[in-house]
């Protein structure tokens, strides 16, 4: 039997399924677009509490290395 909390999470991915749905592309994009930002903030962030004497220019590298050279599974 299905627990509340499942029930939860599937009634909050449908409506949020239908949000999306309901955007443009271009919306959809833009939200995208947000999202890629706030996540590269939130990496940079991390890399410079854990490395307080690298540059920005360290950082951002980092970021970038992560990124392109991520791996899954």
């Amino acid at each position: 039997m299905p627990t509340v909390e499942a029930d939860h999470e599937r009634a909050a991915h449908a409506r949020q399924v239908a949000i999306y749905r309901a955007m443009t592309p271009g919306q959809r994009l833009q939200v995208a677009l947000r999202m890629n930002r706030t996540v590269r903030e939130l990496m940079a962030l991390g890399f410079r509490a854990r490395n307080p004497a690298w540059t920005e220019a360290k950082v951002q590298r980092a970021v970038a290395d992560r990124i392109l050279y991520a791996s899954t599974g």
